[in-house]
């Protein structure tokens, strides 16, 4: 990890490389099907490069640094300086979410809520790290197999294309996965011998309904031994039932949708498999095959693990005999098979519909960044809050400090210095916010800080929505200004009555 926002990975100060800077603007320029040789355009790549390098001249300065400079003037009120002109990149996303626990408002989301997203196509809860809002004039009605939610245009949604704005998935599909299965138990299982052993039980003597898995034998030990297995590999406590089946008088049952979709999807096809990971599982397998009153899947067994085999015919059984010697010789047919259930699935698109606001009163939108994945789910559909655009957005901060109990001050166009250097970077609002206020506690000790940013997004006013004039504010609050309501209500007052 980096030990402060301007450090590289290796701790040390990046270095902008203008040669290469230089060569990815001639890049583009060809892209375009321009010629960068032309007279006009020989200067731009260098001209391009420059104003980049001044862009995201703060990644190449120490923005606390601006601070080292301070005096003890015994001042113990409010230091505000409001309307600091910034400019920086990147723009965040928005709207109503899955939320653990049940679906919510995004309104009614706070900082700490846990949200639920899909990773790899697993399910996993990943957490509300900041908050912020702001107003639009347009969204955009997304409807799909899988269900109707409402947007902003420019909102990424996952497509089988990669990363899609709302406005542009009509027609194509939308990673989804069901909302009644979100708060679902879920085991994670271990790959080994029990792992095998259950798969191979269930294979040839177990039933997979909807919503269970079920074991019905004769031999209590099998029962007892499939139930031990079920507890090392998937960590599932089940007891053994006595019971009068014409399968069986000792029955496992486990109750549970998630363990009965993972059984279906080993089972998708003529043979499991994800039991080919590895020997040990294999081997399990070929025991719970063995052990119970079934009978493996032997003609599409054999040829996986290259063994001749005929059913025979007329006579009672048939026989597949694996011996050691043969992996010996031949090796172990491993594969790599993924054993985590998939839970989502594509879902088509089959229409977007633009909204407008009518009368005065325009939509109201949230953005939610978390952790540790950045994506979330609206109504099952997989949506993503990141630095998706690399466009500017431009505004105004506000910077204020209560001083440290000996006075220590800061010369307040520091404040301008220090809200410039850490705008100009790759940014979003929320991040460039914490980082102004986290600074200030860093260098000055203060007992409380403020800082709210107002801005424009121009990838909302020259993209997307092409919507300008839309604002959003972020605020970020330190020491008195988060413990004290009256400290905070002063500040926010002088913030907001400044135009008065």
């Amino acid at each position: 990890m980096t030990g402060f926002p301007w450090q590289s990975a290796d701790g040390s100060q990046p270095v902008f490389d203008a040669e290469r800077a230089e060569k990815a603007v001639r890049e583009l320029l060809l892209a375009c099907g321009e010629d960068p040789d032309r007279n006009g355009l020989q200067e731009t790549p260098a001209r391009v490069a420059r104003a980049f390098r001044e862009m995201f001249a703060g990644l190449y300065n120490n923005p606390d640094s601006v601070l080292d400079k301070t005096f003890d003037e015994c001042h113990d009120e409010l230091v505000l300086v409001t309307d600091i002109p910034l400019f920086s990149t990147c723009v965040p996303s928005k709207q109503t979410v899955n939320a653990v626990g049940g679906r919510k408002q995004a309104r009614e989301v706070q900082v700490g809520d846990q949200l639920w997203t899909l990773a790899d196509g697993k399910v996993e809860p990943t957490t509300v790290t900041q908050i912020s809002s702001h107003t639009t004039r347009e969204l955009v009605e997304v409807t799909t197999t899988g269900g109707r939610f409402t947007v902003t245009p420019d909102h990424p949604l996952a497509t089988p294309e990669g990363w899609l704005e709302a406005k542009d998935v009509e027609g194509t599909f939308i990673e989804w996965t069901h909302a009644r299965q979100l708060s679902r138990d879920r085991w994670r299982p271990t790959l080994g011998y029990d792992f095998g052993y259950v798969v191979g039980s269930v294979c040839a003597d177990g039933t997979t309904a909807e919503r269970y898995v079920s074991l019905v034998v004769n031999d209590r030990d099998y029962a007892k031994k499939f139930a031990v297995s079920l507890r090392r590999a998937f960590g599932i406590e089940a007891r053994i039932e006595p019971v009068e089946r014409p399968s069986g008088h000792f029955r496992v049952r486990v109750t549970s949708s998630y363990f009965a979709d993972l059984m279906r999807q080993y089972a998708s096809g003529n043979f499991p498999a994800v039991v080919l990971n590895d020997r040990s599982t294999f081997n399990g397998f070929l025991d719970g095959c063995t052990d119970g009153d079934g009978a493996p899947p032997l003609d599409d067994l054999a040829p996986l693990i290259g063994a001749r085999f005929t059913p025979k015919a007329g006579g009672p059984a048939s026989h597949l005999y694996v011996a050691d010697s043969w992996f010996r010789k031949h090796g172990f047919p491993q594969q790599t098979v993924r054993h985590e259930l998939i839970e989502s699935e594509w879902v088509r698109v089959e229409s977007v519909r633009r909204i407008e606001a009518t009368g005065t009163k325009p939509y109201t939108v949230y953005s939610f960044k978390c952790d540790p994945h950045p994506t979330f789910l609206i109504a099952g559909h997989l949506s993503h809050n990141c630095e998706h655009h690399l466009v500017p957005f431009h505004g105004v901060a506000h910077v204020g400090y209560i001083p440290s109990e000996e006075g220590k001050v800061t010369g307040l166009s520091k404040l301008a210095r220090l809200v410039d250097l850490y705008a100009k970077r790759p940014q979003v609002q929320e991040r460039l916010t914490s980082q102004i206020a986290d600074a200030l506690v860093r260098k000055l000790n203060p007992r409380g800080v403020i800082v709210v940013i107002e801005a424009e997004h121009l990838c909302m006013a020259m993209r997307g929505i092409r919507k300008p004039g839309a604002r959003t504010t972020t605020s970020a609050v330190r020491g008195l200004h988060k413990t004290s309501v009256s400290s905070r209500a002063e500040a926010l007052d002088l913030i907001n009555g400044r135009t008065r």
